[in-house]
């Protein structure tokens, strides 16, 4: 009985092993295993392949969500009526809903591919330019892929956070294809004190006045405290590494607590998204000649937060063995290098505004700038109405951060600068006015009924978020069988 029990047992555990195994799978693993079958379906079907990888990672939590790994259903699609292959029954919005079973993986990426290009509710999609993937983020969500209200956003992050875009533009052409092919496991390093090997930082100098050299680092991409990094020498044009990393310079600036975008005057080591604001362990020990910065550049951590947790200001700098913590706070500050330079308290720099007022001002001067000002507004495009002051577009925006209530009117909080209105600009003379969107007379008198004339690269979607109807409305409205439109189609816009 009990050899039984034991043969049971042991059964049991090995037919768990794979399972278990597949729940190690990283975002970057995930990544790496499916990236050249994305880019392939992208040059296939126009599916853009930023796009398809977040909506893996997303659907399957990278890999290890149970659909994924009992039916190879990387994208949670669901049997409907045209389906004539394997299915499993799993508890999706509905209890034991029927889900598609695939042999493998690269046959659900193509049946991905190809629900999206079949099925005309996707339709619009195609009208999009390839890398424009916040259309495709937010018209998914629009046509009914998903149920979750914030879908889009949890896409774009994703596609942001690991430079996905990079794969779409290598399957346009825009983009070198040897970039497409990193390491399947990239290393990671959590700072000198985590090296297995331990040799020293590149941002540190070495003893003996010896210099760090690339070849001790992967070439390309890999991470030190779960944020994505370069080691880059001494004179590198960070503009040319925003740009091939897809980043704005100014972020890349602010990611590595830099001064300015100037070349860096040493070795090492620039970051290609926000450190983190603990390290990955509890202490780093101070190495000769290591500053701050180069402590925060070691182990991926926010220079600010650094000097937080060790009570230490702007210009002061640690004595060589002093002990760094990256998680928690120190007891107190640690010993200061004879050369640091202290910095008065009024001089010192301001403590960063958290607050939801600050993240309400950032919005605010967004618009803007985006604005311009006082901007025209197209005759068939009135200016949406303001709500409690603030425009109704950022409502949205602000009920975020906590600064608006459920009916869209501002809380009575500390005053704020009041965001541009847009005014209709006064018409220009007839001689030199240009072509206009003009609505026709309305059907009859009282019936409120606009209609737009359709400009070039203009979409059905596009139309629809313009006057916030649906692509349906506009579909029965104006007998739209599809989602084509031409070039001085007048379609009916409201009733």
């Amino acid at each position: 009985m009990q050899v039984r029990k034991f043969l049971l047992v042991v059964s049991f555990l090995i037919g768990c092993m794979p399972l278990l195994k597949a729940q190690k799978m990283t975002t970057q693993q995930y990544i790496a295993t499916y990236k050249s079958i994305a880019v392939e379906e992208m040059r296939r079907t126009g599916v853009p392949a930023a796009i398809k990888l977040a909506q893996g990672i997303v659907e399957t939590q990278s890999g290890n969500g149970t659909l994924c790994l009992q039916s190879n259903n990387h994208f949670g699609i669901k049997c409907k009526n045209t389906w004539t292959g394997k299915t499993i029954r799993y508890d999706d919005d509905a209890a034991q809903e029927c889900f598609r079973v695939y042999d493998n993986a690269r046959d659900s990426y193509r049946d991905h591919s190809d629900f999206l290009r079949s099925n005309p509710r996707y339709a619009f999609l195609f009208q999009f330019d390839g890398d424009d993937y916040k259309s495709w983020a937010f018209g998914l969500k629009q046509a009914g892929y998903a149920t979750n209200k914030t879908y889009p956003q949890q896409l774009i992050k994703v596609i942001e956070d690991y430079n996905l875009q990079q794969y779409t533009l290598i399957a346009m052409g825009k983009a070198a294809p040897e970039q497409e092919y990193n390491e399947e496991k990239p290393p990671v390093y959590a700072g000198n004190n985590g090296r297995p090997d331990n040799r020293p930082t590149p941002s540190r100098p070495q003893p003996g006045g010896g210099k760090p050299t690339a070849g001790n680092y992967p070439k390309g991409v890999f991470e030190i405290n779960g944020r994505r990094v370069v080691f880059v020498k001494a004179g590198t044009s960070l503009i040319q590494l925003a740009s091939k990393h897809d980043i704005r310079l100014s972020k890349l600036v602010r990611f590595n607590d830099l001064d300015n975008d100037n070349p860096p005057r040493k070795d090492m080591f620039i970051f290609l998204q926000k450190k983190g604001k603990r390290g990955s362990k509890e202490f780093h020990q101070v190495g000769n000649g290591e500053t701050m910065h180069d402590v925060a550049q070691a182990e991926g951590i926010r220079l600010r937060w650094l000097r937080r947790r060790n009570k230490m200001h702007e210009g002061e700098e640690p004595a060589a063995g002093q002990r760094l913590a990256l998680e928690g706070f120190a007891s107190g500050t640690p010993a200061l290098a004879k050369n640091t330079r202290i910095v008065r308290e009024e001089d010192q720099e301001p403590p960063e505004d958290f607050s939801p007022r600050k993240e309400i001002e950032k919005v605010k001067e967004e618009v803007a700038k985006s604005t311009g000002g006082a901007t025209a507004v197209p005759e068939s495009q009135p200016a949406r109405p303001q709500q409690g002051g603030v425009p109704a577009g950022m409502v949205d925006d602000l009920k975020k951060v906590g600064d608006v209530g459920g009916n869209g009117t501002a809380k009575n909080t500390t005053p704020a600068p009041q965001p541009p209105v847009y005014k209709p600009a006064p018409a220009p003379a007839p001689a030199t006015q240009p072509p206009v969107y003009k609505p026709a007379p309305p059907a009859s008198a009282g019936t409120g009924a606009r209609y737009h004339e359709v400009q070039p690269k203009e979409t059905l979607y596009g139309i629809s978020k313009m006057y916030n109807k649906s692509v349906t409305q506009l579909q029965e409205w104006n007998n739209l069988q599809g989602f084509d439109i031409k070039i001085g189609q007048r379609l009916l816009v409201n009733k």
